[in-house]
């Protein structure tokens, strides 16, 4: 559903229920409302208390901002079990009531979503072989997911996955399992200015994933690193990013949780892509339900 338009960009909303997309209803946002005037106003050495309750908080806590803690906010906190009442209640209150914790599971539904629209575009076109780039990857589930996913083989498909952190690389690796077998697949670990590095000898992208990272950077770094991206991504190929929107909870997750992030709105990042060089009439901004992550997707 379009909901506006910015510098000849369509801002979208999807709220397709098929994609299985988590939406809130009226008792949670009741719930939500109370909880979240409440944990804005608790002082910062609240955070030990929210460790102790779950687990699971407890590990988004200690790997805020790394691929351990979006794994856990993937699978809904399940990483450790809620033995008592109050666990539960806990992990209820973190992992189901919270509304960032359920957007960044619709953030990785978008993603793959757009993601399998860009390959089955890309598969009608000219050639015989997609190459896809994932920059600061961590876990890679989007992309690995998807090419689980993939039925059809019209053409080959590669995919180099680069991060900083070993630790991310050898979880991605491990999370792929046997997917190398079908297609191939290439792990690096350097940081993500230096993307460009890895192709001198390579064919340019078709696809360049870099979903997360965005909302570290500041805006002069922001263009520098999409104007690269623009500069090597194929002539026709499709670039997808995102950035974390304002919303009520950034001050509960940026002063307890130790996870502080740039928020912008799917304006701000609309100027960030155009400024880079992508064309208006090749973008598009989708947002998921909640409202709190935007979806860029810009061709070239």
């Amino acid at each position: 559903m379009k909901i506006r338009e910015y510098r000849g960009v369509g801002i979208f909303v999807d709220d397709d229920c098929g994609n299985g997309y988590e939406f809130s209803g009226v008792l949670r946002k009741a719930c939500n409302f109370v909880l979240t005037v409440v944990l804005n106003s608790l002082p910062r050495g609240a955070q030990i208390y929210i460790k102790r309750s779950h687990k699971s908080a407890e590990e988004v806590i200690e790997h805020a901002t790394t691929y351990r803690a979006l794994e856990v906010l993937y699978q809904h906190g399940r990483t450790h079990s809620s033995r008592t009442f109050f666990q539960k209640l806990a992990h209820r209150i973190w992992f189901g009531i919270l509304n960032n914790s359920i957007a960044i599971r619709n953030r990785l539904k978008l993603t793959k979503k757009e993601l399998q629209t860009a390959l089955n575009l890309l598969e009608e076109g000219e050639g015989d072989s997609i190459n896809i780039l994932s920059i600061a990857s961590g876990s890679a589930r989007a992309i690995i997911e998807v090419l689980q996913s993939r039925v059809s083989r019209k053409k080959t498909i590669s995919a180099k996955f680069l991060d900083k952190n070993p630790e991310a690389i050898k979880y991605s690796r491990e999370l792929a399992g046997d997917l190398a077998q079908k297609y191939k697949l290439e792990w690096i670990t350097d940081t993500a200015g230096n993307f460009y590095k890895h192709y001198s000898n390579s064919p340019r992208p078709d696809i360049i994933e870099m979903v997360g990272l965005l909302d570290y950077f500041d805006q002069t770094k922001c263009i520098t690193l999409l104007a690269f991206v623009y500069e090597y991504l194929r002539a026709g190929g499709i670039f997808i990013t995102a950035n974390i929107i304002h919303n009520r909870e950034q001050k509960f997750i940026s002063k307890i949780v130790g996870w502080p992030m740039v928020y912008r709105s799917p304006e701000d990042l609309i100027d960030l892509a155009l400024a880079a060089g992508f064309d208006p009439q090749k973008t598009k901004v989708v947002c998921e339900p909640l409202k709190i992550h935007a979806v860029l997707v810009a061709g070239k």
